[in-house]
């Protein structure tokens, strides 16, 4: 089946980051029409995908040959415009975010030190926006989910989420945090 998508509107000339469980997916079915079409709608919308040193090195982790690694890499280079470098900033806000998580009885052990660090680029970066399928992994206490699709490939159903970090709720759950 072919993923007929909606209005996308909202994501053009916007750079977003491409979560690693999105990336996965997109180069198990890298042989096939699913994700091919998605990329090239937000391409056609100037839509610039982006990564972190955490997402290349998720994506590349466990390669156990040398030419393993190098398909990867050349995947990633074929559709990825730049990789942001995790900061000391980074770190600290995706601390700060997680005992805000914490805060709203938000389970932090299901949400990995990667996903709180793309939150936290998310937060640095206000018109930078994140496409996953970890929907969970970013609680709409601090984001705006401001789209979900599902991609159906006859072998399992996909849905993913494209985030925005949301600052008016960020303060809301911080001054929350601070009583």
């Amino acid at each position: 089946m072919i993923f007929v998508f909606q209005n996308m509107s909202i994501v053009s000339n916007n750079h977003i980051i491409l979560d690693t469980c999105f990336i996965i997916k997109a180069y198990e079915y890298s042989n096939t029409p699913y994700f091919n079409e998605l990329f090239e709608y937000l391409a056609g919308n100037h839509c610039i995908p982006i990564i972190n040193d955490l997402i290349n090195f998720e994506f590349l982790k466990g390669c156990k040959k040398q030419i393993h690694r190098k398909i990867k890499e050349d995947y990633l280079n074929s559709f990825v415009a730049a990789v942001l470098p995790c900061s000391n900033e980074i770190i600290k806000n995706a601390t700060v975010l997680s005992n805000l998580y914490s805060n709203k009885n938000i389970n932090n052990n299901q949400i990995s030190f990667v996903d709180l660090c793309n939150a936290a680029f998310l937060k640095k970066h206000k018109d930078l926006l994140l496409i996953t399928l970890d929907n969970n992994d970013y609680p709409l206490c601090v984001h705006d989910r401001l789209e979900i699709y599902t991609i159906d490939t006859e072998k399992e159903v996909l849905s993913f989420g494209i985030y925005k970090f949301n600052f008016s709720k960020f303060e809301t759950v911080n001054a929350d945090f601070a009583k």
